[in-house]
């Protein structure tokens, strides 16, 4: 008989905090680099059951080396108004048994947040630098504590769609921030001189637009929809993603295939690195201090996995969670 160990959403934030997370983010891309972290293939799955009266459903695998696990995101898909219901199933290699089952709605946005900051980090040149984040939502909370432990910062920038989000946003981190922080209406200032911007958004029409990145920044799109300009990345010297079939299907690279600028073909020949191959020095983020970077770090089925992996071993440590036999 074995037994499934269950964590709650409160039990993974007990046990994974913003430097454990950076920490994963940078093994886990490293281990990724050298072939013992994978994805599933495919990639995804997914199940329309609102034909028959059911949700609608995503399914995500993969295999994380250096924590010896295994799992499957188990993904629910609401209608407008409902919440997500979000699991990650975790198999530990040397057993057939299933075991942990692990809550992964904040998971998943600390994942993102800690794979984008531990992805631009060797993608920038020496600071002090002046980053311009748009977006003030979950994963953007996540990541706001995260920026003075990855950058040299001189300035951080503010902006999202309501004034009085952007306001409460800048109040709630700028102590954690560690240098002044503001709030920027217009979208043209937020990315006037920036070294570093940063797309946390729901945008479905482009935020930054050619012309507008100075040389040498970077600007890293971590969204669903489209919050680039396809003339950005013309006039980008690198394109760096987290993992090329997807970004050539979501945000910027899927709105870019979609609106016929370019082939997913031709986006995956754009593509000049990976994150974990900058992460491992397998290939360069930058090769001159000019070079306008374009990343998109959008996460992957890896590090939920590894989060979920490590969360259920060390709540097996400090005796979180909720254990039931299985026959």
């Amino acid at each position: 008989m074995g037994t499934l160990h269950i964590l709650g959403e409160d039990d993974v934030r007990a046990v994974i905090d913003t430097d454990r997370a950076l920490e994963l983010a940078r093994a886990t891309l490293a281990d990724q680099a050298a072939g013992r972290s994978v994805l599933s293939s495919p990639s995804a799955m997914t199940l329309d059951a609102s034909a028959q009266g059911g949700p609608r459903f995503k399914f995500k695998a993969a295999s994380v080396g250096h924590l010896g696990a295994s799992g499957i995101r188990l993904l629910s898909r609401p209608s407008p108004g409902e919440e997500a219901c979000n699991y990650c199933a975790v198999y530990e290699h040397g057993s057939l048994t299933m075991s942990g089952l692990v809550a992964e709605l904040w998971l998943s946005r600390i994942r993102t947040a800690a794979f984008g900051a531990v992805s631009i980090q060797p993608l920038v040149n020496p600071g002090p630098l002046v980053v311009a984040l748009f977006g003030t939502g979950s994963i953007a909370a996540g990541i706001a504590p995260m920026l003075p432990r990855t950058l040299s910062l001189r300035e951080v920038r503010v902006n999202s769609r309501r004034p009085e989000s952007t306001s409460r946003f800048v109040a709630r981190h700028a102590a954690a921030v560690g240098v002044p922080m503001r709030a920027e209406a217009d979208a043209r200032r937020m990315v006037d001189g920036a070294d570093v911007v940063i797309t946390l958004t729901e945008a479905q029409s482009p935020l930054v637009f050619p012309g507008t990145l100075k040389p040498g920044a970077v600007v890293c799109s971590m969204g669903s929809y489209n919050e680039i300009d396809f003339g950005v990345l013309r006039e980008a010297d690198r394109l760096v993603v987290d993992d090329a079939d997807f970004a050539a299907e979501m945000g910027d690279g899927g709105a870019w295939v979609a609106q016929g600028h370019l082939s997913r073909e031709a986006f995956r020949s754009r593509v000049d690195a990976l994150a974990s191959q900058v992460i491992a020095g397998q290939k360069p983020g930058r090769r001159a201090a000019s070079d306008r970077v374009v990343a998109l770090i959008q996460g992957m089925a890896i590090g939920d996995v590894a989060f979920a992996a490590y969360a259920l071993q060390e709540a097996r440590r400090t005796g979180r969670g909720q254990r039931v036999p299985l026959p």
